[in-house]
């Protein structure tokens, strides 16, 4: 449960910073939200008013999604199955929460232009920072294989995707770093300059 409660944290963040800026950050915007799992984040911005295209690459969950969705009654979202590469389209905002353990370091700074191609305003991305106690933890659980994806978890050195992000023409506004026992995500909102 730690994990689902540190990734529920990160949703909310984002679901606050968005009620923060106001009744416009969301109301009548696109959002495109990459790696929607079930619909934490992509249902809440639809019942605030927004358009929003959602994907995940388990067509199990883009299912269970669109199926949590029209039990809420929820009518401004869609959701498909795709990997995050074959997205395209234009949106005010991109959200990609939680889907950068699965990207080598070598690719992340590829997907991270092409998630700021798809955003016309603004990117909310997370990402496991990379700090030699997240290494250490990392190499710790290899030494217990078994089901668990930490040794498959891709950790990303912050300032590398602040470059990214500065290369593809963006800003950060805000950062966070959620941390519980076994989850750890660092949360950047970032604008087009």
């Amino acid at each position: 449960m730690d994990i689902r409660d540190g990734h529920q944290e990160t949703i909310d963040t984002v679901l606050q910073w968005l009620d923060a800026d106001g009744e416009s950050a969301t109301k009548g915007k696109t959002i495109c939200d990459l790696g929607c799992g079930v619909g934490t984040l992509a249902i809440p911005l639809a019942q605030r008013g927004a358009t929003v295209s959602a994907s995940d690459i388990s067509a199990s969950m883009a299912t269970e999604a669109a199926r949590r969705a029209e039990e809420l009654g929820v009518t401004g979202a869609s959701f498909e199955a795709s990997d995050l590469e074959s997205v395209n389209g234009k949106y005010n905002l991109v959200t990609c929460i939680d889907v950068m353990i699965h990207y080598p370091t070598e690719k992340m700074t590829d997907m991270v232009s092409h998630l700021a191609g798809l955003s016309d305003e603004k990117l909310l991305i997370s990402f496991a920072p990379k700090t030699p106690a997240y290494v250490l933890l990392k190499k710790i659980g290899e030494l217990f294989p078994g089901p668990s994806k930490t040794t498959r978890a891709y950790l990303h050195p912050e300032d590398d995707v602040r470059a990214a992000l500065q290369k593809a023409g963006f800003k950060i506004e805000r950062s966070k770093l959620t941390a519980t026992n076994f989850y750890f995500s660092t949360l950047l909102e970032a604008v087009r300059v």
